[in-house]
């Protein structure tokens, strides 16, 4: 009896294991293949979740006015709530990236969710600014946790179509700075800010649950994830002049970005501009860099990445030096598209850039920590520019300041970069 009912041994164990191998042979290939449907659908919800995080986010500059009427705050206050949300997004994203390589993706989305969904049920309830900074907190660290896990998802399902699949799903940032700010207008216009929150909010937080239900890895990488944080490999990095001035200068490169998310209508306003035109317009910088990206790819084809990422941000210096004197329309959309040219130059290449220089083998820490080192500049960024106007009594000063500040980083970070000659 007790022969009959223990597991078979001797010459069973083989077949045992063969008909394991089997079944899992036979799952494997029921599993949807790379460049498949299944690969295609992963990528079109990064595109609609990047839209709605990244639109929700940076177009702050829309609505900040809303808040601050709203919560009667002072300038410097509604820069803060700027400043938090986006450190919280770099942060948030930095440390997941490097974290969750081992972990299924699903229940991390749907935890993005949700507090994006918490969020957006704070600000209806809260009358203060620690209760607006808390939610704003919050938005940036959902947002950030969904951007990370897309921009390093979707390249895995995909072999023959990968560039064309990062392409597409990176102009969800652009069409976000497109889309969102004449929603933002309308709903303003009809409701107040709260509500418009709810709306934009709401949707954004059921994006993000339904994509929870798609989103994981493809077969061949579910059981060992992407290689594990090696803190050696951290420590050496850390260590290396090369990958220090690289991340240094990324993280200030973009610092011409964050004033305009935080402050370009106010800034256009008060050379003249309507705010209403000034707020719709600032859309244009996310059309054009939806084009850019394209069209960048093929100067980096011909001059390389490191160049056309460090003329991006030249362009976007030079319109930083412009941007207080515009007072028509005309020249204020020109500005915008420079800006747009700018953003859709260095958006899409410094993934590759860093990846290439510094390891593929640790692509999602490598992203995840010049994330990180992107938090800084997104913090201090809004509140030295609020503090610098107040200084000068104007913006051009401070605006050549972040001029400056911006070729800086696209120096550093071209430097950092360079081909190591030891390998």
């Amino acid at each position: 009896m007790s022969d009959a009912s223990e597991p078979a041994s001797g010459s069973d164990a083989p077949q045992s294991e063969s008909t394991t191998r089997a079944s899992a042979s036979e799952s494997a290939a029921t599993e949807p293949a790379l460049d498949s449907p299944k690969s295609w659908l992963i990528a079109a919800l990064g595109v609609v979740l990047l839209v709605l995080v990244w639109g929700v986010v940076f177009t702050f500059t829309v609505y900040s006015q809303a808040l601050e009427t709203a919560f009667g705050l002072s300038a410097f206050r509604v820069s803060s709530v700027f400043s938090i949300t986006t450190a919280a997004l770099y942060v948030a994203g930095g440390l997941i990236g490097i974290l969750i390589a081992r972990l299924p993706l699903r229940p991390v989305v749907a935890a993005a969710g949700v507090v994006f969904a918490v969020a957006v049920g704070v600000l209806q309830v809260t009358t203060s600014y620690a209760g607006l900074a808390a939610a704003f907190g919050l938005i940036g660290t959902a947002s950030g946790t969904v951007f990370v896990v897309v921009i390093s998802l979707v390249p895995q399902w995909f072999e023959t179509y990968q560039g064309r699949a990062m392409g597409i799903t990176m102009t969800g940032n652009g069409l976000g700075i497109l889309v969102l700010p004449p929603v933002w207008v309308r709903l303003l216009a009809r409701t107040d800010v709260r509500t418009a929150f709810l709306v934009v909010g709401g949707a954004t937080a059921a994006a993000i649950l339904l994509a929870s239900l798609v989103y994981r890895r493809p077969p061949h990488r579910r059981s060992s994830g992407d290689a594990p944080f090696d803190r050696r490999w951290m420590r050496s990095n850390l260590t290396d002049g090369s990958y220090l001035a690289a991340l240094a200068g990324f993280s200030l490169l973009w610092s011409w970005y964050f004033v305009l998310s935080a402050d370009v209508v106010e800034i256009l306003t008060t050379g003249g501009i309507d705010s209403a035109v000034a707020a719709t317009a600032f859309g244009t910088v996310g059309g054009v860099s939806v084009a850019a990206r394209v069209a960048s790819g093929e100067f980096a084809d011909r001059i390389g990445m490191r160049v056309t990422l460090a003329g991006g941000a030249a362009l976007a210096a030079v319109g930083m030096v412009a941007l207080p004197l515009v007072e028509t329309t005309a020249v204020m959309y020109v500005l915008l598209v420079v800006f747009g040219v700018g953003l859709g130059t260095i958006a899409p290449l410094f993934s590759p850039i860093i990846i290439d220089r510094f390891g593929p083998e640790h692509a999602t820490a490598i992203v995840g920590s010049f994330t990180v080192g992107q938090a800084a500049t997104a913090f201090s960024t809004p509140i030295a520019l609020n503090a610098l106007t107040g200084f000068t009594g104007g913006y051009a000063a401070p605006l050549v300041f972040f001029a400056g500040v911006t070729l800086l980083g696209a120096g550093l970070f071209y430097r950092g970069t360079a081909p190591d000659t030891a390998e």
